[in-house]
């Protein structure tokens, strides 16, 4: 049986676009992790689902790392980006994420559920402090860390 020929538009059935985009999502990391093999590149690759759940991908390289690499290219080599500003806070955003990642799942970090909902109560008021802070109009923003 033949492949029926999508019309690209949105899908208006939100099981269908969900779906869809699992999907092809599985796909789109498929060819991004071939590529980054075969051509021996550095790639980064994020998308958010409808519902906002995001999924990643990158190749030898940390995202963080493909991104800021990109931002701190020349004008004149990356085009005109209008949402650099964006890319950082982004990118800003994966540090945290990471850092809570690897805090979390470091062995004897937790000893019991009460103290796992503590952390990550914890982690929570901090990743919303330092939401706060990169939403204000500022030149020196960072990641607050009090591990």
């Amino acid at each position: 049986m033949g492949r029926v020929k999508l019309q690209i538009k949105k899908i208006e059935n939100s099981t269908n676009r969900q779906v869809t985009f699992s999907k092809r999502r599985n796909g789109l990391i498929k060819k991004a992790y071939e590529l980054s093999i075969l051509c021996d590149i550095d790639i980064a690759l994020i998308m958010f689902s409808p519902s906002g759940r995001l999924s990643q991908f990158s190749g030898k390289k940390r995202i963080e790392d493909v991104i800021a690499r990109f931002v701190n290219l020349p004008e004149h080599e990356r085009g005109r980006l209008q949402n650099q500003e964006f890319l950082n806070r982004a990118l800003k955003k994966l540090k945290c994420e990471s850092e809570l990642a690897n805090h979390l799942t470091s062995p004897g970090n937790i000893s019991s559920v009460e103290d796992l909902q503590m952390e990550i109560h914890r982690w929570q008021m901090q990743l919303e402090d330092a939401e706060r802070r990169l939403r204000r109009p500022s030149t020196t923003r960072g990641c607050s860390r009090s591990l």
